[in-house]
């Protein structure tokens, strides 16, 4: 009877065991996240019509069927978000403060989450450090930006100022990631490069076809000087779209057989929402919305991929409708709304550059070649008291309280539209996202983004991981080095070197780096060494010291 029991007890024991794997599904193999920089709900709205205008047998984006809800984005210290702290909270669960990359934030009097004071300027493991040194994975980035800008960087970097891209970049190099494609040539230095090429990676500096005979990684693929124009403006035979960057980061990051993280940002929907340029910010958010498609075919067809869509925070709030629509909007067609736009055949950004060169007397003539509009002479007295127009007869003490060219822009050819924005800046709104897991296993209703973050990791199998390697690899030197004889010495503007003897011992290692050198002899680490200038703090793995006592 004893033994009938015991077999009864341990039927339902393993019966119970199968209910938790049931209910706990495997980790995905591989995750893109593409993020849509600057996208306001509102502007889905504009871009689906926009879309449907171009072509009438297209009434839907390519991320509707996927989208789950909304996500309550924002800094740690402010609601309204700064795309460096609201990128970084997707990439590392803790909300933090505008210009921080993944960096935690110092404790203000008006902190939405709790902050702990002692804990200021640490730089936070981000999911993709995770999946590349812990799980290894492949990594990879894709934007229109420059690759050191706030977005990319928050997925492989750590710092308190967003524009330190002297800092930004060699951490992202020495973070190994192993496919990124994306601007800004002029921001790899070539000691980086000469690292790059010593681990076996193909660089193509602006090399299309280069990057497309490619099958193979790892390899850097960066386009312009800084970041890629917009793509109304490009030169397709030079530059690769956005979906077919995408389509090869996943050819190659397909390789290894761990799975990949990816991370895809549509850079310029919020430059183009920044300048209030309707049509720019529609074009690229139609491109990312294609990088989208590739994303979803990918894992549909591969059956162990999470894809998430999210804007990091909205910009400009873009709508149909202004106050030029006050009255007779509901018998306004389509057409009417849409067909201003078609002849616009250049960014504000860029018709801006070129008002600024040229005098008043060039105008007209510009705005009727790339607009097809008629300047009136009254918007040229307007346009000439741009606070950045040198050539103005109006003294620069005049001008100073004055819009920028490009925001007056807006103004003068938007105004004959119905388009309208509310802002130049970011807005409070929670934003869209959009989501396939292959067993429907999704967020839905109004998360966080703490909770998107925390989502990541329970689909990725990294749950309390990322806490756990920060608080492994990026401790504070003083207490690694405790007890011992040590320097921190400037090399110049961005670069710190430390060194640390004990014995007949040296141990020597340089800020953004990957490696430490003991007595002239190179050891790789599993995270990249950062300093903070503003604390005069090195953040490095606690065992590090341990390499001191190496015979």
């Amino acid at each position: 009877m004893l033994m009938i029991m015991k077999k009864i007890v341990l039927c339902k024991l393993f019966f119970l065991l199968g209910l938790l794997a049931f209910a706990q599904p495997a980790p995905v193999k591989n995750v893109i996240l593409l993020i849509t920089d600057g996208t306001s709900t509102s502007l889905l709205s504009c871009a689906r019509w926009y879309q449907t205008y171009l072509d009438s047998t297209k009434t839907a984006l390519n991320i509707d069927p996927y989208i789950k809800g909304l996500i309550r984005t924002h800094s740690s210290d402010a609601p309204i978000g700064d795309s460096a702290p609201t990128t970084a909270c997707y990439m590392t669960g803790q909300p933090t403060q505008t210009g921080f990359v993944s960096t935690y934030p110092v404790k203000t009097d008006h902190d939405l989450v709790p902050v702990d004071a002692t804990r200021a300027y640490q730089p936070l493991t981000t999911l993709m450090e995770a999946a590349h040194w812990r799980q290894g994975k492949a990594t990879g980035i894709v934007c229109t930006c420059e690759f050191p800008h706030a977005t990319p960087a928050d997925c492989a970097a750590h710092t308190y100022s967003r524009g330190k891209y002297g800092m930004i970049a060699p951490q992202m190099v020495y973070n190994d990631l192993d496919v990124v494609i994306a601007g800004g040539t002029s921001y790899l230095k070539e000691s980086e490069r000469e690292y790059l090429r010593s681990k076996g990676y193909n660089l193509f500096m602006d090399d299309l076809s280069g990057m497309r005979n490619c099958h193979k990684g790892p390899f850097w693929a960066l386009y312009r000087p800084s970041s890629i124009e917009y793509y109304m403006e490009t030169d397709a035979s030079a530059v690769p779209s956005l979906a077919e960057s995408t389509e090869k980061a996943l050819e190659i990051l397909s390789h290894n057989p761990n799975g990949f993280f990816l991370m895809v940002e549509g850079s310029k929907v919020d430059w183009a929402a920044h300048d209030n340029d309707a049509k720019a910010a529609l074009v690229e958010f139609l491109e990312f919305d294609k990088a989208c498609k590739v994303a979803f075919d990918f894992a549909k067809k591969d059956g162990n991929t999470l894809v998430v869509v999210v804007p990091d925070h909205g910009t400009g709030s873009l709508t149909i409708g202004n106050t030029k629509s006050n009255h007779g909007y509901d018998r306004l067609s389509l057409k009417q709304i849409m067909s201003p736009i078609d002849n616009y055949q250049l960014s504000l950004w860029s018709m801006g550059e070129k008002l600024k060169a040229a005098e008043t007397t060039e105008w007209p003539n510009l705005f009727k070649t790339y607009f097809d509009i008629d300047l009136q002479p009254s918007e040229i007295t307007y346009l000439s008291s741009a606070k950045d127009y040198d050539k103005s007869s109006l003294s620069k003490e005049d001008r100073k309280d004055n819009l920028s060219m490009v925001k007056m822009l807006s103004q003068v050819i938007y105004g004959r539209t119905y388009f309208g924005f509310t802002t130049f800046g970011h807005t409070i709104e929670n934003v869209f996202f959009a989501m396939y897991q292959p067993q429907h296993d999704e967020l839905q209703g109004c998360p966080t983004n703490i909770e998107l973050n925390q989502y990541m990791c329970r689909q990725m199998g990294l749950t309390g991981v990322l806490e756990e390697m920060t608080e492994d690899n990026f401790v504070d030197h003083r207490k690694v080095f405790e007890g011992y004889n040590y320097k921190i010495d400037s090399l110049d503007k961005y670069h710190y070197r430390f060194t640390a003897k004990y014995k007949k011992n040296t141990l020597v290692f340089d800020s953004y780096t990957n490696y430490v050198t003991v007595n002239n002899k190179q050891h790789e680490l599993s995270s990249v060494l950062v300093y903070m200038p503003i604390n005069k703090t090195f953040y490095v793995p606690k065992e590090l010291f341990r390499y001191l006592l190496l015979k």
